[in-house]
C-alpha cells in the first residue's frame, strides 16, 4: 500500500511522529511531502529509513496568506495527482485543511486521515477571534471529507465539542527494555527538573520561567530546557540550562539524568517528550490541558497544576521526597508501556490504513519469471 504523509509543521513532534511511522510500518511505501521551518534539522533526511521519498512543499507557509496558500494548494494537487497514494495522511491543521481540499478537488477524500497533533483552535496565544476562525475553518475542511484522527482521547473530545466527529489512535513511542536503561540520578544530590521542547509560545516559557524563579535560593535544583526556540530570551532565571538544539540521542543523555518532567504547555496533542520522560520512569509534574490529562493519572505517576503556586508546591513535595520521585517514575513507565507504546499505535493505523485503502489497493504486477 502507498501511504502520502503530507506535513506543514516539519519540525519537533510532528517531524519525529512521522519518522516513526514509516520505520515502524515497513510493509507500506512512504511518500512524505513536507513544509519546512526554521527549526526543521537540516539532517531530517536521516530520520527516515532508505526508501522513503521526500518531496519538498516549498510553496507551504505557516500563517495565512490567501496567494500563497493558492499556490501551496496547486503545488499539493499536483504532487498528489503524481504519487496516487492508496492512503493521504495529514499532519498538524494547515496541511489538514489545504490537503482536505485537494482530495476532494481530486475525488479522493475516502483515502484521507487527518491528525492535527494539537489541533488550531486549541491556540493560547492568539486573539478570540483567530481561535473562532480556526474552528470555522476545521469545520469548513471537516466538510471536504476524510477521517478525522486525534493522537490523544482528550484532543478527540475537543474536536468532537466543535461538531466535528473524531475518533482517536494515542501517540505512542519505543521504548528500550528496563535493563538497558540506566540511569546515573543523584550523583551529586542536585535535582534536575526538565522541560524537551521548542521553546515558543505553546510551551509557555514565561511561566516555565516563573516556576523555575521561585527555587532559586536552593541550590540543589536545576532546570533544564532541552531544546531552542525563538523565546529563548524569556528564560532568564539563572538557575535555568538552556541545551540549544541537540540529537535524539542527546535528548535521551539528558533524560536519563533527570529526575523530575515539568511541563507548562497552554496546549498539546499529546506530547511524544513526556512520553519519552515515562520511558525513562521520570515522574511527571504538567499544566492541565488537552493532551497532559491523558497521561497523568494523579498521585500515581504524577500530578496536573493550574497555577505557579501550585505546582512550585509539587516540585518541592517531589524534591524532598526521592521515594516518591521514584514510585511514581515507576508508575509512568507502566503507564507508558500499558496505553502508550508504538506497537499499539501502529497496529491502530496499520488498521484504519487497511480499512480506508481497501477498495482502491493498486495491484503491484507480478514479476516476469519466464
Amino acid at each position: 500500500m502507498k501511504v502520502i504523509h503530507v506535513a506543514e509543521s516539519f519540525a519537533a513532534g510532528v517531524l519525529h511522529f512521522v519518522a516513526q511511522m514509516t520505520r515502524v510500518m515497513p510493509e507500506h511505501q512512504h511518500v512524505v511531502i513536507h513544509g519546512q521551518r526554521p527549526d526543521t534539522p537540516v539532517n531530517y533526511a536521516s530520520l527516515f529509513p532508505p526508501g522513503v521519498m521526500l518531496l519538498p512543499w516549498q510553496e507551504l507557509g505557516r500563517d495565512i496568506s490567501p496567494w500563497r496558500d493558492a499556490m501551496a494548494l496547486f503545488r499539493l494537487i499536483r504532487l498528489l495527482q503524481q504519487q496516487d497514494g492508496d492512503i493521504i495522511h495529514l499532519h498538524s491543521s494547515k496541511a489538514g485543511f489545504l490537503g482536505r481540499l485537494g482530495a476532494m478537488l481530486l475525488g479522493q477524500s475516502a483515502r484521507v486521515i487527518y491528525t492535527p497533533h494539537g489541533v488550531s483552535f486549541l491556540r493560547q496565544d492568539v486573539a478570540s477571534r483567530k481561535q473562532t476562525l480556526f474552528v470555522w475553518l476545521e469545520q469548513l475542511a471537516n466538510k471536504c471529507g476524510g477521517r478525522v484522527i486525534a493522537c490523544s482521547a482528550s484532543e478527540a473530545s475537543c474536536l468532537r465539542s466543535h461538531g466535528i466527529n473524531a475518533g482517536y489512535i494515542n501517540n505512542g513511542i519505543s521504548c528500550q527494555p528496563e535493563a538497558d536503561i540506566t540511569t546515573p540520578k543523584n550523583d551529586n544530590k542536585l535535582t534536575t527538573i526538565t522541560l524537551v521542547g521548542r521553546i515558543s509560545s505553546q510551551k509557555n516559557p514565561l511561566w516555565y520561567n516563573a516556576i523555575a524563579s521561585a527555587f532559586v535560593d536552593q541550590p540543589h535544583i536545576r532546570f533544564l530546557w532541552v531544546g531552542d526556540g525563538e523565546l529563548r530570551n524569556q528564560l532568564t532565571a539563572p538557575n535555568i540550562t538552556c541545551s540549544g538544539w541537540v540529537s535524539p540521542e542527546q535528548v535521551t543523555t539528558h533524560l536519563q539524568a533527570s529526575d523530575i518532567y515539568l511541563s507548562t504547555s497552554a496546549w498539546e496533542g499529546l506530547p511524544l517528550s513526556a512520553l519519552q520522560a515515562m520511558c525513562h520512569r521520570l515522574p511527571l509534574v504538567l499544566s492541565r490541558c488537552t493532551g497532559h490529562s491523558d497521561i497523568v493519572e494523579p498521585g500515581r505517576n504524577g500530578f496536573l497544576f493550574q497555577h505557579t503556586d501550585e505546582a512550585v508546591m509539587l516540585l518541592q513535595v517531589l524534591v524532598d521526597n526521592p521515594d516518591i520521585r521514584a514510585q511514581l517514575g515507576q508508575a509512568s513507565r507502566e503507564l507508558l508501556e500499558r496505553g502508550f507504546n508504538v506497537q499499539q499505535m501502529a497496529d491502530g493505523y496499520r488498521r484504519l490504513y487497511l480499512q480506508l485503502g481497501k477498495h482502491h489497493i493498486k495491484q503491484i504486477p507480478e514479476a516476469d519469471l519466464s
